[in-house]
């Protein structure tokens, strides 16, 4: 039943986005439960971006940086874009086989729009309690 839901609310938001123009190439999304896994289908980069709200409902952008052995000091955590600090997240990775970016350990924060480094695919995470 709780899937059931889920579904209708996210087909029910999808279906209110009307201005294509302004948003990225191809969006898709899902809704998961604190503490389980999302998998997001997202093309591999060297960089991903995650727009949240705060608890005042103010938009935050955060950067995910990948690490591939040279980058080990700014890799592997969420950074504020406005105030370079790392942020509470889920346990984050990039699988290359499977093209997907795998977030562990849900936390309600994680909830937001994630996107590729240059903003052309975007994956809408819904986290509930």
């Amino acid at each position: 039943m709780k899937k059931l839901i889920i579904l209708m609310a996210l087909t029910a938001h999808f279906s209110q986005l009307s201005d294509a123009s302004s948003m990225p190439v191809e969006i898709t999304g899902m809704g998961v439960f604190e503490g389980e896994t999302v998998s997001m289908l997202l093309p591999q980069t060297a960089t991903y971006r995650r727009t949240v709200k705060n608890a005042k409902r103010k938009e935050i952008e955060h950067l995910y940086r990948v690490c591939n052995g040279k980058n080990k000091k700014t890799c592997g955590y969420w950074e504020n874009t406005n105030t370079k600090k790392k942020v509470a997240s889920g346990t984050t990775t990039y699988n290359k086989n499977k093209h997907q970016l795998i977030i562990k350990k849900v936390k309600k924060t994680d909830a937001g729009v994630y996107t590729t480094g240059n903003k052309m695919n975007a994956f809408e995470v819904y986290v509930f309690a």
